[in-house]
């Protein structure tokens, strides 16, 4: 190496040439504006497919022509008009080695040399061969996208499957709702029709018999009110026929006379029938909020409140009971639903919607979000961005 680019120190002793040389990483010297080869150790030869005599001599743009247009001796130059460092992390290299063009990655720097007088007259390059770590990183995100892909599809799949088992499920219920309602029911009432007689023959000669068919009768009465119930809890009939407001004031009503919980409801005077799906899913959310109100919230009064406009309809089901204990967000993985909430939010999910819980000591609020046309621009009932 030429001794201008020795420091004024002890290290002058040192020969660079020979250290330079030993190094496995490549390195290599360049002089002047023209970045001629000075020095290149066996490193630097064995990337670029090139011997010793090829290059020393010689400008970069000489040898190597398909450095300019990948922009690296305008790095060079940079360095040295500049007098600064560049360094460079896992950058894509074409070299053509032997005929052929072949793909490198380096990290790499460019280090400006000054002479004695402080003047920038070569550059040292110096460089790390990553190739091999960039193309397992690259063919580890593309296997990573393409698990990724599959997932996304196999959960794709499996949300169509259960938007089918849900639609199915509702079609069941609606079939067994019917079918207590109708067969059942006019078998109770049947029955009830031929008791009714005989408890007015028995009269006052057999007391003993009379009673039991008092007996029967008033079991039977509470056995046809229990099937109601159950009919309109499995598909709420004057869903279909009248519409969600009247199926949900009936509803809240039976729940009053049944179970004591004093629901208070406001629903948007403007509220217009909607699909049925959607008039289902909300009736759904209302019912399940409702219960869990009713079983867990410790309080006897709740409100339901259901705002519309053309583009979206928003309900809420609000409490001031205890709360649900140790809840966070829907987003928390750490907090444990259960099947009710979890069905809502699929069912809501499937239509497009947003579901979101706030849960603490004051109570809890159910917000659900339905789109029915465009998202909508009125601030008091556009969507929350949530689960």
């Amino acid at each position: 190496m030429n001794g201008k680019f020795a420091p004024k120190s002890k290290w002058n002793a040192i020969d660079w040439v020979d250290v330079f040389s030993q190094i496995p990483t490549p390195r290599a010297l360049l002089i002047g504006p023209d970045h001629v080869f000075s020095f290149a150790n066996d490193g630097y030869l064995e990337v670029v497919g090139r011997d010793r005599n090829q290059l020393l001599g010689k400008s970069v743009r000489e040898i190597f022509p398909e450095f300019v247009e990948q922009g690296l001796t305008e790095l060079l130059d940079r360095v040295y008009q500049s007098s600064e460092a560049c360094t460079v992390a896992a950058r894509e290299v074409n070299i053509c080695r032997q005929g052929c063009e072949e793909i490198f990655y380096f990290d790499f720097t460019y280090f400006p040399m000054r002479n004695i007088t402080g003047a920038v007259e070569g550059i040292l390059c110096q460089g790390v061969d990553v190739t091999r770590a960039v193309r397992a990183k690259t063919e580890l995100e593309a296997e990573v996208r393409e698990r990724t892909l599959e997932l996304e599809e196999l959960h794709e799949n499996l949300r169509t499957l259960n938007h089918d088992l849900m639609r199915v499920q509702d079609e069941e219920r609606r079939r067994l709702g019917l079918e207590l309602h109708d067969s059942a029911g006019q078998l109770l009432a049947a029955l009830k029709w031929k008791l009714d007689p005989l408890q007015r023959e028995l009269g006052a000669e057999r007391p003993d018999l009379r009673k039991l068919a008092q007996d029967a009768l008033e079991l039977l009465g509470e056995l046809s009110q229990e099937l109601r119930t159950v009919s309109y809890l499995l598909h709420p009939r004057l869903l279909d026929e009248a519409g969600l407001a009247i199926a949900l004031r009936a509803y809240v009503e039976g729940l009053k006379e049944r179970g004591g919980l004093s629901v208070t409801l406001e629903i948007d005077p403007n509220l217009q029938r909607l699909s049925q799906g959607i008039e289902l899913t909300i009736f759904l959310t209302v019912q399940e909020s409702l219960t869990n109100i009713f079983r867990h919230a410790k309080t006897k009064s709740a409100k339901v409140r259901i705002l519309y406009n053309s583009r979206f309809v928003k309900v809420q089901i609000l409490d001031r009971g205890q709360g649900i204990p140790g809840f966070t967000s829907l987003k928390d993985p750490n907090v444990k639903l259960g099947v009710g909430i979890l069905g809502m939010r699929e069912r809501i999910r499937q239509l497009k919607g947003q579901l979101d819980v706030e849960s603490g000591a004051g109570g809890t609020i159910v917000t659900a979000v339905l789109p029915i046309g465009c998202v909508n621009e009125d601030p008091v009932l556009a969507p929350k961005k949530c689960a």
